[in-house]
């Protein structure tokens, strides 16, 4: 007799009706002409490469630039690391929640939840923005030139000046309008810029424009919310986050 062990993870409220939980371990289908249609492979282990600073880590980002370095935030410290993973201290992030990163080829936006900074890769020049005209960043993206980010507590979506993050024109705004719910944060997915409510999402493009450039997409709405702002992560060419909407996550 041949005891089942493919199917789905799963486990009922009674044990005894049904109780079926994998632990690290997947389905794997096999190829044609194998001796059994799928088997149960092991999930990918970790391996430890340093340690950096004394965490918790709050957020990582590797440069779109050739230089190959990685950038971690670890307790309030910044740190640059190298392809040996060897770190070195840039300097001081507020706060203790996540942190959203992006880049535009030189220069590093750190978003804290307010506070922000940035890095300037090339010269090395590292601060906090200081423009009179910032109102905080919770998320930042990066899309033609723009930094784009998402103000706390608001609906309203911000763009620096074009290739400076350290610039901000107090006109360079919108809205986002399509739910009164507020906007939680923004990501940048196929040069278009998703902003995520809490019950809602709209897609805007760059149109080219002089003054503001971003643009709603008619019809780009869906009412489905973001409940964990840190969540969005980009794979497999889609997006992927704990969604909610009116009725609950």
């Amino acid at each position: 007799m041949k005891t089942p062990i493919l199917g789905s993870s799963y486990v009922a409220r009674s044990v005894n009706a049904a109780d079926a939980r994998m632990v690290n371990l997947f389905p794997e289908i096999v190829p044609e002409a194998g001796k059994e249609p799928a088997f149960l492979n092991r999930a990918p282990g970790l391996l430890l490469l340093n340690t950096i600073g004394t965490g918790p880590i709050r957020g990582l980002w590797a440069f779109s630039s050739n230089d190959d370095h990685a950038f971690v935030v670890s307790g309030t410290q910044l740190y640059r690391i190298t392809t040996a993973y060897v770190p070195t201290l840039i300097g001081t992030i507020a706060g203790t929640g996540p942190v959203s990163m992006a880049d535009n080829g030189t220069q590093l936006f750190i978003a804290a939840d307010g506070p922000s900074y940035i890095y300037n890769n090339t010269t090395n020049a590292f601060g906090q923005i200081t423009d009179p005209d910032f109102p905080g960043a919770v998320t930042v993206a990066y899309l033609d030139g723009y930094f784009v980010f998402n103000e706390p507590n608001s609906q309203k979506m911000w763009i620096t000046a074009l290739l400076d993050g350290t610039s901000i024109d107090p006109l360079e705004f919108a809205s986002t309008e399509g739910s009164p719910d507020g906007l939680v944060a923004v990501i940048a997915n196929f040069r278009e810029v998703w902003a995520f409510g809490t019950n809602s999402i709209e897609v805007w493009s760059d149109t080219g424009a002089t003054d503001f450039p971003l643009q709603r997409i008619p019809g780009a709405f869906n009412e489905l919310g973001c409940a964990a702002p840190y969540s969005i992560a980009k794979m497999d060419n889609g997006l992927f986050w704990l969604g909610r909407d009116r009725r609950g996550q």
